[in-house]
């Protein structure tokens, strides 16, 4: 009943023998119909992490009754086994609630790509069956190979090998105390028999074990914290602090969000005079990375660890491994939904732990909490053996970076094309097609609206024929403003200053700079004497606490 009030998701879906017609009435389906939406579902669980279609029961744990007699139920099987290419492996169990039937489909992980007898394949994505294309049907075909690290048996293991006191918390946590073995063994598959003993498979053991260095030489995470923003050898050697974390899952994303949240640092931004504090990283967004690099690694490279690594302007994850499957990183940076695991297994039981998402949204919430609070998106990148996730602590929009927009004002811009300007901003002055993308459009609207920049001789192209752009900074068109520096300055000289004493860049004019004032005077932090341009603007105490409280100079 905690799976039917769930509703269809990742790994369960409701399939009603009941279609509502254009009236409004309930009327029966056909056996072919429902057959051929029966093994869709299957046929995509079984090529991502596995999981069970609820035939003739409604969503909300309604079974309607009446649709399988006992020579309905045999032909119905008949077609469903006949309807899946190669035959897949599933188990049925006619279950009954207040003397109504429906059925319970079970199905386990494939290690081969199922088609249905119209030549379509599925994949599970969240709670849907996406149909994949003809050109992608041969990456998830080499994909099923990798997926299978996690299910080899371990001749040499046994239950003793598990940490019990996870494995208690787990299954306190799904409400099936005392039923250990068997849940590990079925629904999730972290178990299997040889003999009649029960053994682990990898999956159970870098999730579980005691000892987890037993069955892999780099199961945990390497941190590493660098001075400066470059990483440097020799002479020149910059690594500040240097962790290493091995444990099982279970207890690792917990042990490594402790040591990353002590030491990820507010940073202070100048607001018109005055400082607020806010966390250089939205919280949601590298805990969610980095129980992703954790759970999607690629655990058959055993010559490498997930790193974190940590710079002054950045924050890298990196786990060992590229995409995983079908998945590409254009299709991540739009932000669509791809839901692809190549521990299947592993993901199950964090998913199920409420430790992490299966609804293939994960990303796409980092680059909202990023763009919510101000920063840069973040940078997604294949280098090597790794597939590192990027976060830089730029803020996107600080007075500075508004001052520098106001040089395009007279352009009536978009608030994507202001935004790839301000993320070029802080790259170089340049930007390609797929960085635009990231702002959730396709490539399409990206050319459009890139073309339009070009047209406005805002930016150009590096080469002819390609898809890097740079922002052009022509020298009228104001100069760069770092906080309110030009008011700090005329302050700074006599203690008071007046509108004579103020030397604003080009692109605030008068008007705006007196505004400002004002808003400042308004907010407490001056008060206002005279009239015209001999006006006086002093600070309060307000201020003078505010600024000390800020001061970095060591007391005389």
């Amino acid at each position: 009943m905690q799976i039917v009030q769930q509703g269809p998701g990742q790994f369960t879906d409701f399939l009603s023998g009941y279609r509502k017609s254009s009236t409004g009435v309930m009327r029966k389906r056909t056996l072919k119909d429902l057959v051929l939406d029966v093994a869709a579902s299957l046929s995509a669980m079984a090529h991502a992490g596995g999981g069970t279609v609820f035939v003739g029961m409604e969503p909300e744990g309604e079974a309607r009754g009446g649709l399988f007699d006992p020579k309905a139920q045999h032909l119905f099987m008949h077609l469903l086994e006949a309807s899946i290419i190669p035959p897949l492996i599933f188990k049925a169990i006619p279950q009954e609630i207040e003397r109504k039937t429906f059925l319970k489909l079970t199905v386990s992980p494939s290690a081969v790509v199922h088609l249905l007898k119209n030549k379509k394949c599925y994949l599970r994505v969240g709670g849907q069956n996406v149909i994949l294309s003809r050109e992608k049907i041969p990456a998830l075909r080499e994909s099923r190979v990798e997926t299978w690290h996690e299910r080899e048996v371990l001749l040499n293991s046994s239950l003793d090998d598990l940490d019990a006191d996870l494995v208690a918390e787990f299954m306190h946590h799904l409400g099936r105390p005392g039923e250990t073995e068997r849940i590990l063994h079925r629904p999730y598959g972290l178990i299997d028999y040889r003999d009649g003993q029960p053994l682990l498979t990898r999956a159970a053991a870098y999730l579980f074990a005691k000892d987890p260095l037993r069955w892999h030489p780099r199961p945990g995470v390497e941190f590493v914290r660098f001075e400066g923003n470059e990483k440097r050898s020799g002479s020149e050697y910059n690594v500040a602090e240097r962790l290493r974390i091995e444990a099982p899952i279970m207890k690792l994303i917990g042990e490594m969000e402790r040591i990353m949240e002590a030491r990820i640092k507010e940073r202070v931004i100048l607001r018109d005079l005055f400082f607020r504090e806010k966390f250089a990283y939205p919280s949601f967004a590298w805990r969610e990375a980095l129980t992703n690099a954790i759970a999607h690694r690629d655990y058959s490279l055993e010559g490498s660890a997930v790193e974190v690594w940590m710079f002054d302007d950045r924050l890298e994850i990196r786990s060992p491994g590229r995409l995983p499957g079908p998945v590409k990183i254009q299709q991540l940076l739009r932000q669509e939904r791809a839901h692809y695991s190549r521990n299947p297994l592993i993901s199950r039981v964090l998913t199920d732990r409420g430790i992490m998402r299966s609804m293939g949204e994960g990303l796409s919430r980092i680059f909202r909490e990023m763009d919510q609070q101000g920063l840069n998106p973040p940078e997604l990148k294949e280098e090597g053996n790794f597939c590192c996730l990027v976060f830089r602590n730029t803020p996107l929009l600080d007075e500075s970076t508004l001052a520098w927009l106001e040089r395009f004002s007279a352009h009536d811009l978009n608030p994507r094309q202001k935004r790839i300007l301000t993320y070029a901003r802080v790259h170089g002055l340049v930007f390609s097609s797929s960085d635009y993308q990231r702002f959730g459009v396709d490539r399409d609207t990206a050319y459009a609206e890139i073309k339009d920049l070009v047209k406005r001789g805002i930016v150009q192209l590096l080469k002819k024929h390609g898809k890097v752009y740079r922002v052009l900074e022509g020298e009228d068109q104001g100069a760069s403003l770092p906080g309110l520096k030009w008011v700090r300055e005329a302050l700074e000289k006599k203690g008071f200053f007046t509108l004579q004493d103020l030397k604003p860049p080009k692109s605030i004019s008068r008007r705006k700079a007196l505004a400002m004032l004002r808003e400042l005077a308004q907010q407490g932090y001056f008060t206002i004497s005279g009239k015209g341009k001999g006006t006086k603007y002093q600070p309060t105490e307000q201020l003078h606490l505010l600024l000390g409280e800020k001061d970095p100079r060591p007391e005389i």
